[in-house]
């Protein structure tokens, strides 16, 4: 028994790196058609300008369907904003009637009022509901850079937490499960993009660029070529990328040396893992020293291992690029070790005409003994101010489909219906929807949204449907609780807030409950 442990684990330790191996080739070689573009171009230059022409070309289709809804965003990013949504709903099911649940949700109703200003990182949200005749409200919650304010219908005071402050508290609550290191940075709930940008940059300029000048110009092919691309026949510039089994493997083994050497990438891992980590609920110092060593010892082991590789074809990618837009791709990689077998293979289809544009993909995985295929088809329409769009992803007998249509009103307004269906062994199982009409200006907004979901049989529209009224105004401040109104918990030992839960907040809470339960109550 302990024998065959011991294979098992042997088997998990020689395998577990081989997906990481062929996936940090693929990917760091995508990566880097974010390098900087050349005039006179060469096969190898043309073949990343293509992937990063591809890319952009993809995400202005993107923008051009949702441009009122980024212009706010850009707006909301550099001016202090507040959004009030009302919720309410409507159920019409004759099966709910008998216990009363159609007229509780029929006579319900929820006010989020949220304020956001980003360039201060400021936000609040209030939350009130009614339900049965009964209101609720006072929930509250604050954000001013590092200091949260929390407000609760039976308290006489708002709560306020300085992140720093976090685990100096746990630790003197529970001393025998935290150490006081952790701490809480609640800036970075107003961070879009967890990495920074001098990390970004300090990947590519390290990274991408030095991969791609290790790239040799003889890998790389170009001819003419004639290809057929979904009903059509196109002459497109056909570019082949092959690296044989001794560069993939060179390639590799000098990129995990580099990574496994470099203190400052090692900084930006352990800072993401802490990120990733709740938001930046900061590791304790031996685990930081922990996770760093792992990582570091992975990359060592692999960088070892990659002698022991069999890429029996290396690496191959070809690109068929008409008007410089990739349309047509295959790729394949095949990973050999000990018996063990990764195999990477994506072939798809990218047509553009007038208007339209039709995208196939087809992702393949085996491991020698199975193999799994992920396929994404993807329909764009836009026609006179309407798009129809459809996205398709397939794998084994499961579905998932995107439909989004949407029409241009003039003068910011639009009209919306998406909806995401889900379908197993070619029958439907459930759909969501959600249809909107918005008015966008440039100070404000309003959105009028509905979402239902249908199951083919008692779940339908009629049945239950979600309504939400957004409006969206500009603001001159985020407003913060004053502090006459806070109980600051920063200010208080951990015995002290423990006695003060214990006495003023659970005698609060009862006189409340006591309320709400009495006449005109629950």
């Amino acid at each position: 028994m302990q024998e065959a442990v011991q294979q098992e684990e042997v088997k998990q330790k020689k395998s577990k790196w081989i997906p990481i191996v062929a996936g940090v080739a693929i990917i760091l070689i995508a990566g880097i058609v974010t390098v900087q573009a050349f005039l006179n171009t060469s096969a190898k230059e043309d073949y990343f300008l293509a992937e990063k022409d591809t890319m952009e070309q993809l995400q202005e289709t993107f923008e051009s369907r949702f441009q009122e809804e980024l212009a706010w965003k850009e707006h909301s990013d550099e001016h202090a904003i507040e959004s009030v949504y009302e919720i309410t709903g409507q159920m019409n099911d004759p099966s709910m009637a008998g216990m009363g649940f159609d007229q509780m949700i029929n006579n319900a109703n929820i006010t989020v009022e949220a304020a956001l200003d980003k360039e201060n990182k400021v936000s609040s949200t209030n939350i009130s509901a009614g339900m049965a005749g009964v209101e609720i409200s006072g929930v509250e919650a604050y954000i001013d850079n590092n200091d949260l304010y929390v407000g609760l219908p039976f308290l006489d005071n708002i709560l306020q937490l300085n992140g720093d402050d976090l685990g100096r508290i746990l630790q003197e609550i529970d001393p025998a499960t935290f150490s006081g290191e952790e701490n809480f940075d609640f800036n970075t709930l107003f961070n879009e993009n967890p990495i920074p940008t001098e990390e970004i940059d300090y990947i590519n300029e390290e990274y991408v660029e030095y991969l791609y000048d290790e790239l040799p110009e003889e890998a790389f092919k170009a001819v003419e070529e004639e290809v057929t691309v979904g009903d059509n026949s196109v002459n497109a510039d056909k570019i082949s990328f092959s690296l044989s089994e001794e560069e993939s493997k060179s390639l590799l083994k000098n990129v995990f040396d580099k990574m496994a050497e470099d203190e400052r990438l090692r900084e930006i891992i352990v800072d993401q893992a802490s990120y990733m980590s709740f938001a930046d609920m900061e590791l304790a110092e031996d685990e930081m020293a922990t996770f760093e060593e792992e990582f570091v010892t992975a990359l060592e082991e692999a960088s070892t291992n990659v002698d022991d590789l069999t890429l029996s074809n290396g690496f191959n990618s070809t690109i068929w690029v008409e008007d410089d837009i990739i349309v047509k791709r295959e790729l394949s990689l095949t990973v050999e070790y000990e018996g063990e077998t990764a195999a990477f293979n994506i072939a798809g289809t990218n047509e553009i005409t007038d208007g339209d544009q039709v995208i196939d993909y087809v992702f393949t995985v085996s491991d020698g003994s199975s193999e799994e295929t992920v396929n994404i088809h993807a329909d764009l329409a836009e026609n006179d101010g309407e798009t129809n769009d459809t996205i398709t992803l397939t794998a084994s007998d499961v579905a998932f489909t995107i439909e989004s249509n949407q029409s241009d009103q003039g003068e910011g307004g639009k009209n919306f219906e998406h909806s995401l269906s889900f379908e197993e062994q070619g029958l439907q199982m459930f759909t969501v929807h959600w249809l909107g009409e918005a008015q966008y200006e440039e100070d404000q907004m309003t959105v009028d949204h509905t979402f239902y979901a249908e199951d083919g049989y008692t779940l339908n529209q009629d049945a239950l449907s979600i309504y939400v009224t957004e409006e969206g105004s500009t603001i001159d401040q985020v407003e913060i609780p004053s502090p006459e109104q806070v109980q600051n918990l920063s200010d208080m030992s951990g015995d002290e807030i423990i006695e003060y839960f214990e006495t003023d907040v659970a005698n609060q809470f009862q006189l409340w409950m006591g309320n709400m339960m009495g006449p005109g109550g629950f």
